[in-house]
């Protein structure tokens, strides 16, 4: 897919608010980690919090990007597989939400952790219950939103380098004062 047509799909997805599949004859991806599956009933931003933490096992994740308007590309022709680019973005986990229609019974929120191209997120039919696309007729329009997350990293007490910087600097300034006042 050349530039002109991905900027063109970008604003018709932007526009549209909905999900959009597009066909890729690009390089495969690695695939993320598949860490859990869940069946959400809220959306909320604390909900998927929660349930991301339980699933990654890591108490230091805080929400990064929620997003429901995207582009899903094929990842590879025939793969089964598909993949989000947010690049700048480069998040350590994230949970795919999908509606599953009718059968209120199914996993909807499935959990990654992010472990190759980190600006993609990358799953196969298979990781999220066929719903993404594949033999049981899904598509990837069930696809409702993405929620991207990120460690969160407690100080241990230590100066951030640029405050190390910044007192350095004041001293130096303190010291070229002092030596200004005795000449």
């Amino acid at each position: 897919m050349n530039k002109k047509n991905k900027f063109f799909s970008t604003i018709l997805a932007t526009l549209v608010g909905a999900a959009i599949w597009i066909p890729s004859a690009q390089a495969a991806f690695i695939l993320d980690t598949k860490i859990g599956e869940a069946l959400l009933k809220s959306s909320g931003d604390a909900a998927e919090l929660d349930a991301m933490k339980a699933a990654a096992g890591n108490n230091n994740l805080v929400l990064d990007l929620k997003v429901n308007s995207f582009i899903a590309y094929e990842n590879g022709a025939g793969s089964g597989e598909w993949y989000l680019d947010i690049n700048p973005d480069t998040p350590g986990y994230f949970l795919l939400k999908f509606g599953t229609g009718s059968d209120k019974d199914i996993a909807n929120t499935y959990f990654f952790q992010n472990i190759g191209e980190m600006t993609k997120l990358v799953w196969s039919n298979e990781q999220v219950g066929l719903l993404s696309g594949g033999s049981a007729g899904g598509n990837i329009g069930r696809l409702s939103h993405y929620t991207t997350f990120d460690p969160t990293f407690h100080q241990t007490g230590e100066i951030p380098e640029p405050a190390t910087l910044a007192l350095v600097g004041l001293g130096l300034f303190a010291i070229g004062a002092i030596r200004r006042r005795k000449s």
